[in-house]
This record gives structure tokens, C-alpha cells and sequence, in this order.
């Protein structure tokens, strides 16, 4: 009865907690802070007018403002969709690359790429880079847009509703990548040929089971075909209802009038048979697979490039920004790595520069890579059946979109960006020279050499014709004569996407043309001057490569992506008919009579006068575009967060935590305070970080006071720390840092003032490498390697001093989807005449912490009263199944494994609506461990089996070794969830020493991990 109602207890004071931090007496609580790398300075500035601010830096102004204009061309319909108007500006922070948006520190201070990104959308906070095609920065831009109003929608308001809403309302996620996706681009061929393939094949998931770029598949799925069947109205109607009842199934029902399941049924049906009417258009040819690889999860390919013999192919492997160039044989006997670049961070997608690979004529291989602004040419030849680098050549601060190289691999076509904005160019690699072809603020999105006198042709949406020239989405195929510089031929104009344009001789060329249900192969024959499209079945190509008789084709199945070949004779037998460019109508814009002298006289006349009273208008209007302002550093508070901590000195207490930064995190400020239950003992610390440089600093100033009192003594111990430390990251998964330090410990008697004080001061450092690629899986599971290290030595003013190592190193393993592995080994070992002891036993945050008597001395104490150094000792935990401080030493070994087991895996579609089951874990967990002094425990004799009794005033004196086991074992189950926003962890564990099975101790503790 006692247990439950310290259960209940402790469960209540949970409501008045927000989150837990990491404590700094437990290494296995320890914070595994993330870094990035700069190697650049950058000045902000920002555009603004009523509904947005576009920060940038440097000549970025362009893309400043054609990111305003992109945003506010589709403000009205997305907010119109969801029925919703924002409350606040949203900012959005413009990159030119991933390289730059890879060393910017926002959201560092989040434990995983999840929080940062809920943190931002809260903030009404965008981060952007534009990548290689303009069309994808616009959609990547409109989805990040949709998201942040989705999150205000579903979880914003008031800070009472906030939390409110983010306790009690949990939506899957296809409900909301989904809906994100349809807002951005409507329907995509990529979705609906994913739905074609999956509805054929009945192999579609429900979709509150999906993850990733499948829930994103189906959500996108689901809201186009309410759009399509019962009307955009609906989508409003469903999100905002869904903020009320909390049920995104109720809200679907609801607004539709129809049961989930039949609606689903509906949903299921009506794919199905848009899936048999596009099989009815379409003709395959047999292919050969030669790579597949899964879009879920590990490495992606980026772009695949057939050689001129057509017996190589290179591709090009993206593993979240490190990028690797791998060669292949056709007959798919060898493969090979090449090159590599690129930083790996878990944390962001397309945060690099993706190397740009070519194959010149000669067999030669080029790849054009980014490295810290600049750009290098890398040239490989054959060297005895493999690719050799022969050359690396930099090409300076220019940064390519693509290139292509001419017959003689002397000159470069390519698309660059520079200043804001995307123009086409021939780069010359003798000299070191490039002439611009296109020079304007119109977007060239591909350009490739045509003929053999060096002629170009490019893909660009300026329009020449006056009638088209406000139209959204129109497109021109140009023709640039390297004779007739200034006047490019236009071959045709289509309102479309159009992309991987191939030209295959001087009268012919191939490109792919995005329709909603797919993308279609269509030609282009310069002798008639008339387009083609052949109806081969091509709706899930991607990309595809001409090599002689050969075609190399990119596409996906399902959510596999695959490399296939194609004999191009295969083609030949395909049926082909006239395809004809979509056009706007400009008929209205036709019918309008040509204005005499005198009449456009008096137009020009009203026209100026029109123009007059809307510049005055537009001096008032708060809609006008304000700017270029430069950014103000301001801090803003990041939040406050009060806690019940248990201290393993103290016990509980409770914690204030306040976090303030600028809107870069480029200076992060943090203070805290800790009181414990008897108002007596009392934290106060400070931490400034500086991140903006390749090195961080942090400064970090520590006080702690132990009060303890017994019968016959008051002590009171005041412990005082001030650190500096500096961070170098080698790459944004392993850092190596550097501290110093000043430390002061003063024991006082408080009930003989007469009694001098204890003092002792250390002066130390703190050499340390960390490594951590974990990536987040969900809420306490993750995949990847954790590893500590570090070595501190501390010398005393009064000639005493240790050295200390630690090692903590963490596997995670995805074993299934219902099955994790977390694995810990934990070490250290302190040497001189003032070591610091090792606290082995028990649990972190226990609520119901139990300490062990030792008759030993310790840093508790035996007879109550810590000793003075007691702060500068270390908590080894978890071991399950004892007490704290169940074994001390200056040395310690600890191991732990767990088998993590998420409910929602085992659960049916219901798990989404409930967070304490969504967030639900059982697991088995087994751990082992020892503290020493002196020789290890797996000698014969050791600090932990040999004691001496007596000396001193009795003569008697006897050394007694009893050969037990060494190490401690302790077994059982354990239960986690969030539970009112904390995570709670309640074990029951069976200890076993020297082979005997202790009475079983229950552990009801807080935090994550182990």
C-alpha cells in the first residue's frame, strides 16, 4: 500500500513538470550535444512585407526576392484550403546552397531533428537552401510553408491550448506530410504512380501504419481524391474540426458523411481504376534491373550516368549529405568507390552540395564537388580496369547547378548560380574563363550542348511573346547560335514541367514532360519541326541516359529505386502520334482591338495617372515590401522549464531551467537553479555558448551546497566551478573538445565556527572525443553509435591531484520493427593521491532514491556526512536491482542491454490516437558491472574480495580474502511511456551477488535511455 501511494505521489508531481533535462551526475543521462561546422561569415539582412520576413546574406538578394514573390503567389490558396488566416509573420532564412544551410545552428540545441523541426514551425521559422532546380526549391518551400500552418493550426493558439493540444491530440502522419504535399504541388506523378503500382498489387498499408515517403504517398493520396470527389472545401473543414475533437477518422467521417472504412474503401477503388486506365495507354519493353536500392531507409541515388561504351555506369549514393561516387560494370560483376564528399548530419536532408558527374568522350571521368564554397574538378582516368584520380583543378567560388562537356572536353556547358539567380554559361577550362549565355533573373532550368558547331539549347520561362508573359508555369525550348549570340530561336513553349531533355543527334531530341499520372517520353524532330510522344510505359522514369544502342533509365517501383536498361531497339515497335504543347488561352487577350495613336495616347496618359495613385497608395499600404533592413541580433526566449530533479546526493528537488538565443542560435544563454525538498540545498549555474565560428566556446560557472547535519556535526559543503571550453568538429558527427577549469571545495562546520574550513582547489582540464550518428527512430529509440572518451586530470593547490579516464559507448540496433537493441559499456579509472571515487548502483532520477551503508569510506560518507570533495565524484547507473552506492571505487565497469519492444508496432490503427500508447514501450533488460580500488576485479586478490581486520590500537591484525564474484548482475522488465509530457521508465529488477538472487526492487525513474 505504501509503494502505490508513493507511486500515486510521485505520478501527481509529474503535472507540474514539463521536461526533463540531463542531470549532471549521471553519465548515462549524459547530453550529447550537436555541432556544425562554419567556415563562413555571414551578414544578415531581411525583405518583409505583411505575411513574411526573407532573411539573407551576402549577394543574395535576388533569391531573397523571388522567394517573396513565390511565397506570396500561393499565400492566398493554401490559406483559402485549410480556411485559416496566421496570427504572425513567418520567417523564412534563404540559403544559396546546402552548404551553407549545413553551418547554420538552428535547432542545435534539440535532441533530435523531430524537435527542431516542431520548434521551428511553433516559431513560424523557415530554413531553405536552393538545390539544383528551381522548381523543387518552390515546392520544398511550400511544403515547409503548409507544415509550419498545420502545426499553428493543430497545435498553436494560446500557451494553455499548445499544451493542451500537444498532450491530447496525436494525428499520424500521413495526415499531415500528406496534406503538406497536396498543398505544395497538387498531384504528382511520383504519388500517383506510387498509388498505381500499390492498388495493383493490393499492397497498400493502412495508412496510419506508414512512415516516411510512403505516409507522405498515401496522405497526399487521400486529400487530393477529397479534393477531386467532394471538393477543396472539405480539407478546411476536416483540419480544423480535427483541432476540436482531437480524431482526425471522427473529423473525416464527420465532414464527409461517411465511415472511415467505406470512405477508405472509396479511396481504394477509385485508384484502381485510375490505375487500369493508365495501364490501358501504355505499352512496357522488357528491361534488365541492374541496381535497386530502398527508398525507406539507408543510401539514396542521386543520379545515375551510363559511359559512351556503354559498358560503365556511375551513380551517385546520398547517405543524409555524404555523397559517394560508386563505378559499375553493366554485367553487374564489380563495383567500386571512387569518390567521396560531403558531411553526414542526421539531423537535416540536402543540406550539401551533391557532386555534379560527366563522362567525356574519351572514356574520362569528371565530377565537379563543392568544398567549402569553392568549387574542384576532379578528372579520372582508366588506370588497368579501374578509375584513377588524375587531376583536381579548382574552378574557384562559382557554384554549378550541372555541367556538360563539349567533344574535346576543353569547354564546359553549364547552369550556375551566382548573385541570387540561375543564368547559362560556357565555363573554359584552359582559361579559366565563363561567358555568360543568359544573364537575367528568368530561371534556366537545363541546358545542354545541340550540333556540332556548339550550339546550346535550354529550358528557361522567359517569354518573349508579350501575350504569355504573366503566365504562370510557361516554359520555352530555346535554340542559342554560338554565331548569333543575341538571338536564340525559340522551338516551342509549353505550360509544363519539362526536364531530363536529351539530345540524341542535331535534328533529334528526348525529354520527359510531367503529367499529373506520370511523366510521358516525348521527342522533339527538328526536321518537321513537330513533337512526339511514344507511348512507352515511362510514367515512373525519373531519369534516363543515352549510350549507343543502350538507355539507362532511373525509376521506381513501389518504393524501391531501381537502375534499369533498355535495348534501344526496344523502342522501335512503340507506337508514337503527335503530341502537342499545352498553351494558355489567349483568345480574350486576342480578341482586343489594335489602339489608334490618339487612343493610346489618352491610355498612356490615364496609365501614368493610374500608376501615380498607386505608388501613394502603396506608401500607406501595409502589404508594401519593406526593405533590405539589416537583421537585428536580438535574443528571444527559447523557454523556461521548471522540473522535479533527483539529485543523488540531495533527492529530490526541483529545477529551473531558462534558455535564451538569437534567432540563428548563434549565442545561446542558459541559467539554472535546483532547491531540494529541504530548502537547504541549493544549485545556481550559468552557461553562455558561442557557435558562430569553426570553433565553439563555452563558458560555464557552477555552484552547489550540500547541507547535512547528524546528532553531533552540521556541515555544509560549497562546491565552485568555472569552465571554458573549446569545441573543434571534425565533421558533424565526431567533435574533439579541450576545457579548463577552476574548481573550489569548502567544508564548513556550522556548529564549531572556531573549526577552520576544509578547503580544496583543483585547477584541471579536460582533454575529450565524441562521436555520435545516431538517428531518431522515435521517442527512446533511436539507431546508430554513441561514443565517449575523455581524459581529466585536476591538481590540487595542497600538492594532491588524479587523473581521470572515462569511456561510455552505446550501439543501437533496428533488429524489426517491433524489436530494438540498446547496448552500453561504461568505464573509467582515476590514478593519484586524491582519485575521485565511483558510485556504481541503482538507477538516474530514481523518485524513491535508496542509498547503501558503507562501512567502507566513500564519497557519502559512512556515518552520514559526505565527504568534501563529494561533487567531484561520479554516479555509474544504470544497475538494476541494488541500491545506490551499492559498490565504490576509484575504477568501475558497467554493462547494459535492452531489448526495446514499441506497443504501437504490435497495435492496430488505434495507437495513433493516444500518445501514452504511441509512446509505450516493454522491455527485457540485463546488466552487469563492478567498482574497485586497487587491482581489478579479475584478479585473484582485488579491492572488492580482500579486507583487512584490525591494527590500529589492536594488535591483531588479518588480510581476508573470500574469492566472491566481483561483478553484480541484475535482470527483469521494465515499462516507458509519456505520460502528461514526461517520460516515465518503471522497472522491476532481480539483483544477483556472488551468485545468491536478491528480493526484488522496484524503479520508478524519469528521463530516457538507460
Amino acid at each position: 500500500m505504501r509503494f502505490f501511494r508513493l507511486l500515486l505521489l510521485g505520478l501527481c508531481s509529474l503535472l507540474f513538470a514539463q521536461q526533463l533535462q540531463a542531470q549532471d551526475f549521471y553519465p548515462s543521462q549524459r547530453a550529447w550535444d550537436k555541432t556544425r561546422i562554419q567556415h563562413q561569415k555571414f551578414a544578415w539582412k531581411y525583405l518583409a512585407n505583411q505575411n513574411f520576413e526573407v532573411y539573407y546574406f551576402g549577394k543574395n538578394e535576388a533569391l531573397a526576392r523571388t522567394t517573396l514573390q513565390l511565397l506570396d503567389a500561393d499565400y492566398q490558396r493554401i490559406t483559402n484550403l485549410l480556411s485559416y488566416t496566421p496570427y504572425q509573420k513567418t520567417r523564412i532564412f534563404v540559403y544559396p546552397s546546402g552548404n551553407e544551410l549545413a553551418q547554420s545552428n538552428s535547432g542545435i540545441s534539440y535532441a533530435n531533428a523531430q524537435e527542431a523541426a516542431d520548434e521551428n514551425r511553433a516559431k513560424f521559422r523557415i530554413e531553405i537552401a536552393y538545390q539544383n532546380q528551381f522548381q523543387e526549391y518552390r515546392l520544398n518551400l511550400l511544403k515547409q510553408l503548409s507544415q509550419v500552418y498545420l502545426h499553428d493550426i493543430l497545435y498553436g493558439g494560446s500557451i494553455k491550448d499548445a499544451l493542451q493540444n500537444s498532450l491530447l491530440l496525436s494525428v499520424p502522419e500521413w495526415f499531415t506530410s500528406g496534406l503538406s504535399a497536396y498543398l505544395a504541388a497538387g498531384d504528382t506523378p511520383a504519388m500517383n504512380q506510387y498509388m498505381f503500382q500499390v492498388v495493383v498489387a493490393n499492397k497498400v498499408r493502412k495508412p496510419v501504419l506508414a512512415r516516411g515517403i510512403e505516409a507522405e504517398y498515401l496522405g497526399q493520396s487521400i486529400w487530393s481524391y477529397i479534393a477531386r470527389v467532394y471538393g477543396a472545401n472539405q480539407i478546411g473543414n476536416i483540419v480544423n474540426l480535427t483541432r476540436i475533437i482531437r480524431n482526425e477518422q471522427s473529423s473525416i467521417s464527420s465532414t464527409l458523411r461517411k465511415p472511415i472504412a467505406k470512405f477508405l474503401k472509396e479511396w481504394f477503388e477509385f485508384y484502381v481504376s485510375e490505375a487500369k486506365q493508365y495501364e490501358v495507354n501504355v505499352q512496357p519493353v522488357p528491361q534488365k534491373t541492374l541496381l535497386s536500392f530502398d527508398m525507406t531507409k539507408g543510401e539514396q541515388i542521386r543520379d545515375v550516368q551510363l559511359s559512351p561504351d556503354g559498358k560503365w555506369f556511375v551513380y551517385l549514393l546520398d547517405d543524409s549529405g555524404r555523397f559517394r561516387v560508386m563505378l559499375r560494370s553493366v554485367l553487374g560483376n564489380s563495383t567500386k568507390e571512387i569518390f567521396r564528399t560531403g558531411l553526414k548530419d542526421p539531423l537535416r536532408k540536402e543540406t550539401s552540395v551533391s557532386p555534379l558527374v560527366q563522362w567525356a568522350a574519351n572514356q574520362d571521368l569528371y565530377i565537379l564537388a563543392n568544398q567549402e564554397g569553392k568549387s574542384f574538378l576532379h578528372v579520372f582516368q582508366w588506370t588497368k580496369q579501374n578509375l584513377k584520380l588524375a587531376s583536381k583543378r579548382n574552378l574557384g567560388d562559382i557554384r554549378f547547378l550541372d555541367f556538360e562537356l563539349n567533344a574535346n572536353a576543353q569547354r564546359m556547358l553549364v547552369r550556375s548560380f551566382k548573385l541570387g539567380q540561375v543564368d547559362v554559361g560556357i565555363y573554359d577550362i584552359r582559361r579559366n574563363r565563363l561567358s555568360a549565355i543568359t544573364q537575367d533573373s528568368n530561371q534556366e532550368s537545363e541546358a545542354h550542348w545541340w550540333g556540332n558547331e556548339g550550339d546550346v539549347i535550354y529550358l528557361t520561362d522567359r517569354i518573349s511573346d508579350s501575350t504569355y508573359l504573366k503566365e504562370k508555369g510557361l516554359f520555352v525550348m530555346k535554340h542559342w547560335r554560338a554565331e548569333d549570340p543575341a538571338n536564340a530561336k525559340e522551338l516551342f513553349m509549353h505550360k509544363g514541367t519539362i526536364r531530363n531533355v536529351r539530345p540524341i543527334s542535331d535534328s533529334l531530341i528526348y525529354f520527359l514532360n510531367e503529367n499529373p499520372t506520370g511523366n510521358e517520353l516525348v521527342s522533339y524532330h527538328a526536321a518537321d519541326q513537330k513533337l512526339y510522344q511514344t507511348i512507352v510505359k515511362s510514367g515512373d522514369w525519373s531519369a534516363f541516359r543515352w549510350a549507343g544502342d543502350q538507355l539507362l533509365v532511373q525509376n521506381r517501383s513501389v518504393l524501391t529505386e531501381q537502375v534499369q536498361q533498355f535495348e534501344r531497339k526496344s523502342l522501335a515497335n512503340i507506337p508514337s502520334y503527335l503530341w502537342y504543347p499545352m498553351l494558355p488561352d489567349t483568345s480574350s487577350a486576342l480578341a482586343q482591338p489594335i489602339p489608334s495613336d490618339e487612343n493610346r495616347r489618352v491610355t498612356d496618359v490615364r496609365k501614368s495617372r493610374i500608376e501615380r495613385q498607386q505608388a501613394l497608395r502603396l506608401r500607406k499600404d501595409s502589404n508594401r515590401l519593406i526593405g533590405p533592413l539589416d537583421y537585428q541580433n536580438s535574443l528571444v526566449l527559447n523557454g523556461s522549464e521548471g522540473t522535479f530533479k533527483v539529485d543523488p546526493i540531495r533527492g529530490l528537488g526541483y529545477s529551473m531551467d531558462l534558455k535564451m538565443n538569437d534567432l540563428l542560435e548563434n549565442h545561446l544563454f542558459k541559467v539554472g537553479s535546483y532547491v531540494s525538498a529541504n530548502i537547504k540545498n541549493v544549485d545556481l549555474w550559468g552557461e553562455y555558448n558561442y557557435l558562430a565560428n569553426r570553433v565553439d566556446w563555452t563558458l560555464r560557472v557552477d555552484r552547489k551546497i550540500l547541507d547535512q547535519e547528524t546528532e553531533i556535526l552540521s556541515q555544509k559543503i560549497r562546491y565552485n566551478r568555472v569552465e571554458l571550453k573549446a569545441v573543434y568538429p571534425f565533421t558533424l558527427v565526431s567533435k574533439f573538445s579541450v576545457s579548463g577549469m577552476f574548481t573550489n571545495n569548502r567544508a564548513i562546520d556550522q556548529y564549531n565556527v572556531s573549526t577552520p574550513e576544509n578547503v580544496s582547489s583543483y585547477v584541471g582540464g579536460r582533454l575529450a572525443y565524441t562521436f555520435d550518428n545516431t538517428v531518431h527512430v522515435a521517442e527512446n529509440l533511436q539507431t546508430g553509435f554513441r561514443l565517449f572518451t575523455g581524459i581529466e586530470f585536476q591538481q590540487s593547490m595542497q600538492k594532491s591531484s588524479f587523473t581521470r579516464i572515462n569511456l561510455d559507448a552505446r550501439r543501437y540496433l533496428k533488429i524489426s520493427n517491433s524489436l530494438f537493441l540498446a547496448t552500453r559499456l561504461s568505464a573509467s579509472q582515476a590514478v593519484g593521491n586524491a582519485a575521485a571515487q565511483t558510485l556504481l548502483g541503482g538507477m538516474d532520477n530514481w523518485l524513491f532514491i535508496d542509498r547503501e551503508m558503507q562501512n567502507k569510506e566513500n564519497p557519502l560518507g559512512t556515518a552520514g556526512i559526505a565527504q568534501r570533495d563529494v561533487f567531484m565524484s561520479d554516479f555509474a547507473t544504470s544497475l538494476r536491482g541494488f541500491k545506490m552506492n551499492k559498490l565504490a571505487g576509484n575504477s568501475h565497469l558497467l554493462l547494459n542491454v535492452e531489448l526495446r519492444v514499441p506497443l504501437k508496432s504490435l497495435l492496430g490503427p488505434s495507437y495513433a490516437k493516444s500518445q501514452f500508447l504511441n509512446t509505450f514501450q516493454m522491455l527485457g533488460f540485463f546488466d552487469m558491472g563492478s567498482a574497485w580500488t586497487g587491482a581489478t576485479p579479475f584478479s585473484r586478490t582485488n579491492g572488492f574480495n580482500t579486507n583487512t581486520y584490525g591494527g590500529n590500537t589492536n594488535p591483531f591484525q588479518a588480510t581476508v580474502t573470500d574469492f566472491r564474484n566481483p561483478f553484480l548482475f541484475g535482470y527483469g522488465v521494465g515499462a516507458r511511456a509519456n505520460i502528461v509530457g514526461y517520460f516515465v521508465k518503471l522497472d522491476y529488477a532481480y539483483g544477483i551477488e556472488n551468485d545468491e538472487i536478491k528480493s526484488p526492487i522496484t524503479y520508478l525513474t524519469l528521463g530516457h535511455d538507460f
